[in-house]
């Protein structure tokens, strides 16, 4: 019996107002950890009821699967140079062949990895193998890849600062007054912090009364020298940290993917 609960959730997901679309038609399902890589793909695979080819890109790379029945048959191509690709395309995924399920694998989590944006694209299904070759359900890939489906993405704030750590000179990372997170050097952030940020958010507020939402706002040379601050806000959760100037560009655009 069909279940039509599940049914109905499929299809409101798949005609969502939120998705986001980029050249190509290409379907934006991960920003690399919100859905996690690897569960974004996969469910993406659970969603795939008719054979059909989902393309994958990964930033940079192109991974092309073959999918039916909610399950992963195997891998079509793969716009790469990654050595021992060979091995892998164009065969079916079975529990009789652990090596090849082991190598897929590893193939797919190396990709996903690094990637910061992942997206789909559905094609026409190819050839591979025959139809009675199914593959394998999302369920047991999932188990031996060992991917939690359940996972959530942590805070938007925290995924800015763990992927912005290395162009950070220091950082505090609050949630209402209190510090749940710091590195580097804080002890001058601490002092800005504590004598500057009131004053800071009430004078924001009066000149940005209707502003709603996540905001980045860069103090410049509130620290004097060649070091510049920003103070950053989403929700609740707060962050100040320092930075040199010259990756200020790096630092907006990754605040505009995590938080839009």
């Amino acid at each position: 019996m069909t279940d039509l609960t599940a049914l109905a959730t499929k299809l409101a997901a798949l005609i969502s107002e939120d998705d986001v679309f980029v050249a190509g038609g290409k379907r934006v399902i991960s920003h690399g950890d919100d859905p996690p890589a690897m569960v974004a793909i996969l469910r993406e695979v659970d969603n795939t009821v008719l054979e059909r080819t989902l393309e994958f890109g990964l930033d940079d790379v192109t991974v092309s699967i073959s999918a039916a029945g909610r399950r992963l048959r195997g891998v079509v191509a793969i716009d790469s140079d990654m050595p021992g690709k060979d091995k892998i395309i164009g065969h079916i995924l079975s529990q009789e062949e652990p090596d090849l399920l082991k190598a897929t694998g590893a193939m797919l989590n190396d990709f996903c990895a690094n990637a910061k944006r992942i997206t789909v694209l559905s094609g026409p299904p190819q050839m591979l193998g025959s139809s009675a070759e199914k593959g394998l359900s999302v369920a047991t890939l999932a188990e031996v890849w060992q991917v939690n489906m359940d996972a959530r993405a942590a805070p938007p704030m925290e995924r800015f600062l763990t992927a912005n750590k290395d162009k950070m000179i220091g950082h505090l990372y609050m949630s209402g007054n209190d510090v749940i997170g710091s590195s580097g050097d804080t002890a001058r952030l601490q002092e800005v912090w504590d004598t500057q940020i009131d004053m800071f958010r009430k004078r924001h507020k009066a000149a940005q009364p209707k502003l709603d939402g996540p905001v980045l706002v860069c103090l410049d040379a509130v620290l004097g020298g060649q070091t510049s601050v920003a103070v950053g806000s989403f929700g609740k959760e707060s962050c100040l940290f320092s930075y040199l100037p010259i990756d200020l560009p790096d630092l907006i655009s990754s605040w505009n993917a995590v938080t839009s």
